[in-house]
């Protein structure tokens, strides 16, 4: 009798272990196939297509990046580029014309391009392309602004491997910057704001240290005049943008190149 309770036992044991297998793998199976469902629903899921024009797409960039042959990738200020915007108020739609050459090539942060001549602007992605037709009356008014949001742009400026030459005066001194030294000041131009002439011309005024930064590069030459500890202007290709900026440039020249804090 003892005999048959246990393997009556045994059997039930057994039983018992091939049954917890035997869930155990279903549930296994049951839940690699639902997660297996889930990635592959993952996978169909798709961002919706946006059906802006590629025009209105530009128009909404918060930052936009120029290039025209000589100078590539300067960052378009913000101020510069309300009015880049503004300027795209006038043109209109046309077919791909036959031939085009750009002559200003720019895009934006998440990759929507563009590029004119200042006859057509074209506008493109991977997929698909528009072009527009740019008004005679603005060409003359879109180079300037084209020009000033490349050449009298802090991105522009801090540039520091394109320098062939740098030279900074302070009153009657002037001093030719080493070259080993040119990272060094390209560090400390930091802009805050585009600003009007005003300002920074009455701190120029009161300022005691104000301080003129020549550069020579390969294909352009650039004026940084330091007017004050809080404001500069920039020349280049006779235009010119005032800026608001922080006081490390200003203090970088008064106490590493022209050492006035220990005089």
């Amino acid at each position: 009798m003892a005999k048959r309770r246990k393997i009556k036992k045994s059997v039930y044991l057994v039983a018992a272990i091939i049954l917890f297998f035997g869930v155990y793998i279903l549930s296994f199976t049951l839940f690699s196939k639902e997660e297996s469902s889930s990635k592959d629903n993952a996978v169909k899921i798709e961002e919706p297509e946006d059906s802006r024009s590629l025009l209105k797409q530009l128009k909404e960039k918060e930052k936009m990046y120029l290039s025209d042959g000589i100078v590539s990738d300067v960052r378009i200020e913000e101020q510069l580029l309300e009015e880049l915007r503004y300027s795209f108020e006038d043109i209109s739609k046309i077919r791909k014309p036959a031939s085009y050459e750009s002559t200003y090539q720019g895009y934006s942060d998440d990759g929507l391009k563009f590029s004119t001549n200042l006859d057509v602007l074209r506008i493109y992605t991977v997929n698909e392309e528009e072009y527009y037709k740019i008004p005679v009356a603005s060409k003359d008014e879109l180079k300037n602004l084209l020009n000033k949001s490349i050449y009298t742009s802090f991105d522009f400026v801090k540039q520091y491997k394109t320098w062939k030459e740098v030279k900074i005066t302070y009153k009657d001194t002037t001093k030719n910057l080493s070259k080993w030294k040119y990272d060094d000041l390209a560090n400390t131009m930091a802009a805050k704001r585009v600003v009007g002439k005003v300002q920074p011309e009455k701190s120029k005024e009161r300022s005691k240290y104000n301080f003129v930064i020549q550069i020579k590069a390969d294909n352009y030459e650039a004026k940084v005049e330091v007017m004050g500890a809080n404001y500069v202007k920039i020349e280049s290709k006779g235009l010119s943008s005032y800026y608001e900026v922080h006081t490390a440039l200003h203090d970088y020249i008064k106490d590493n190149v022209f050492k006035l804090s220990q005089k």
